[in-house]
């Protein structure tokens, strides 16, 4: 091969190996800064806990965890005196009153069962339709004292949000003595009419529901083995739950791909720009050939991008780049000038 012509091909192969690895470089981490940034507005990078659980190392990090919720501290009714293994407790109370419907201006009345006091008060026609005043006690809601999911505390928060609702049936045996003597049970709810089948103005009839039991999946950040909403976020409540066991795409659909294997194509660039560095110094006859000099300069390609490319997102990890690329640089240089051939 011509003399002319083999410097200036070794200056294109090398030129074209340390390109290539600074655009690999480049498209990695803009992918990944990319999901980073999206990540962040719904509190982080998710950490996958479901085998793992509360650790070290993500404390403080937004997990993911999947399994069926379990209650150490049931729910408790304070005025019926029962509890419910169940994350959350409603109780529904109804009393059966008078109701005033108009069809079409014409004014029937109706008895049917209500979960609220109906203000006769307010009937058109009220004086063979009256209710009693008050409801002796209303409806509620009690969340569990305790439930863990995956190893982890949940947060009253996240306990309350467990979706689902369906009848439970307690156990009536730990009604209080005074309720005990004004109810009685019928299909899983309690009564107090003396005839279940018919019913008497201001009777009262109260049942409760509970969270069934089922896998759910929760996106949440870790504080000290506790699940608990993340704070200052830009896109929902801090938290995603849903039931099923699903990924962190299925709960924040609005992420672009997660990056795959990131560290391989930064490695890989590292080793194109050292291919493509030390090609490029054998084309420089007043220096010698040799492989510390090239990973000296890869490294101050790859790591000096890398670092101007994260001093947006985190400014500590671009410092710590763009140190360690002067570093080789300094070092490079100084390898370059021992090295070089006397005259």
């Amino acid at each position: 091969m011509n003399r002319e012509v083999r410097p200036i091909l070794t200056l294109l192969a090398g030129s074209m190996l340390v390109l290539s690895g600074l655009a690999i470089l480049a498209k990695n981490e803009s992918n990944v800064l990319a999901y980073r940034t999206a990540a962040l507005r719904h509190g982080g990078i998710v950490v996958n806990a479901s085998k793992t659980g509360p650790t070290r190392a993500n404390n403080g990090d937004m997990v993911l965890v999947s399994g069926v919720p379990q209650v150490i501290k049931p729910a408790i009714d304070p005025v019926f005196g029962i509890r419910v293994d169940t994350p959350v407790l409603w109780r529904t109370t109804a009393m059966f009153q008078w109701r005033e419907v108009d069809y079409a201006g014409s004014l029937t009345y109706e008895m049917d069962w209500i979960d609220h006091h109906v203000d006769s008060q307010a009937f058109k026609r009220r004086a063979y339709h009256r209710n009693p005043s008050v409801m002796p006690f209303g409806s509620g809601r009690f969340v569990a004292g305790e439930v863990h999911l995956d190893g982890f505390v949940l947060s009253r928060r996240l306990v309350q949000a467990i979706p689902g609702r369906h009848a439970v049936t307690p156990d009536f045996s730990t009604l209080r003595p005074n309720l005990a003597a004004s109810f009685r049970p019928y299909r899983g709810s309690l009564v107090t009419s003396d005839n279940v089948s018919s019913p008497q103005l201001g009777d009262i009839r109260v049942s409760w529901q509970g969270v069934p039991k089922q896998v759910v999946t929760l996106i949440a950040q870790n504080q000290d083995g506790t699940l608990k909403p993340a704070v200052d976020v830009e896109i929902g409540p801090g938290y995603q739950m849903q039931v099923g066991k699903l990924q962190v795409p299925d709960l924040q659909p609005d992420l672009p791909g997660v990056p795959y294997l990131p560290w391989l194509w930064r490695v890989l660039s590292l080793l194109l720009a050292v291919a493509g560095a030390y090609v490029l110094l054998q084309a420089v006859p007043t220096r010698r050939n040799g492989l510390g000099p090239a990973v000296g300069l890869g490294l101050v390609l790859v790591c000096g991008l890398s670092g101007v490319m994260w001093i947006s997102a985190r400014s500590d990890v671009a410092t710590l780049l763009l140190g360690v690329s002067a570093l080789a640089l300094g070092i490079t240089a100084w390898q370059l000038y021992e090295r070089q051939e006397p005259d």
